[in-house]
């Protein structure tokens, strides 16, 4: 049996282990290599939101000019850093300026981007309807900014928005049909308001100012799976000019899962080569 003088010992050596442990400097954080942050007070808002920004393995040394990548929630940004990065070996698009667009890490975050993404307000979230706020901020302070910071093509722009950010995204491309060239709207939550984007779309989007590109994606297993196909039917009916657009239903995939496949798929779509 142990000894008092052994328990003792071996208390001892516990407590200096964890004393060391404690005591050891703190590891470095990994950082994203091509990667920066800013930030940006609205002042229509009244808010501050981060820009995350990843840039083209050659930005740095090339003095080219890049189409700019607008997403929205800044949890999508490894992801998107990621593509970036794949997309040195897989070349499925063109390499672009990605500005992530997030309104922080607090713990409201989502009641945020609820009252950012939604046209209009209704008892579904509090304080939602902030789209034309949002709209306008994006309009006039994120892209000015952008465009006066980085080497950037104004006459290509893009918008990846999921769920909510799906939602804004086509509240984007009814109410500025110019203001971007390739959207992306992943599992977007058309039912809003009783479908009010899905309708407007009759008229909103049957004669464009330009050509867009234009990517709609739904999981099979998900609470927003009829909306989103709901407002892919009408454009097969209205058939808008100048719009390019695709529909896809993943098999399998949920209304949070089908991002890993959609947002690499949807934009190598948008920016695939013009035939």
């Amino acid at each position: 049996m142990p000894t008092i003088r052994s328990r003792f010992l071996t208390f001892f050596a516990t407590v200096l282990c964890g004393v060391s442990s404690v005591a050891q400097p703190p590891a470095p954080k990994v950082s994203l290599d091509n990667t920066e942050l800013r930030t940006l007070k609205s002042g229509k808002i009244g808010r501050q939101y981060d820009l995350l920004v990843s840039f083209p393995e050659d930005y740095a040394t090339s003095g080219k000019s890049y189409p700019v990548l607008y997403v929205l929630d800044g949890w999508h940004f490894p992801l998107m850093a990621f593509l970036q990065n794949n997309n040195l070996y897989s070349q499925r698009m063109p390499p672009v300026i990605i500005v992530n667009v997030s309104q922080g890490s607090s713990v409201d975050v989502m009641a945020l981007r609820a009252q950012d993404f939604t046209p209009t307000k209704t008892a579904q979230e509090a304080g939602s309807g902030g789209a034309a706020v949002f709209l306008d901020f994006l309009e006039h302070e994120v892209i000015p900014f952008v465009d006066r910071t980085y080497r950037t093509v104004p006459s290509d722009r893009g918008l990846l928005g999921h769920s909510y950010g799906g939602l804004f995204a086509i509240y984007c491309l009814e109410q500025r049909p110019a203001l971007f060239q390739r959207i992306v709207a992943a599992s977007p939550a058309m039912g809003w308001d009783d479908r009010l984007l899905v309708k407007a779309a009759r008229t909103k989007l049957r004669n464009l100012p330009g050509p867009v590109r234009l990517d709609i994606s739904t999981g099979d297993d998900g609470d927003v799976t009829e909306d989103a196909t709901a407002l892919a039917k009408v454009l097969d009916e209205v058939k808008p000019a100048r719009l390019d657009y695709r529909f896809t239903v993943y098999h399998g995939e949920s209304h949070n899962s089908v991002r890993l496949v959609s947002f690499p798929a949807g934009l190598y779509w948008v920016y695939r080569p013009a035939n």
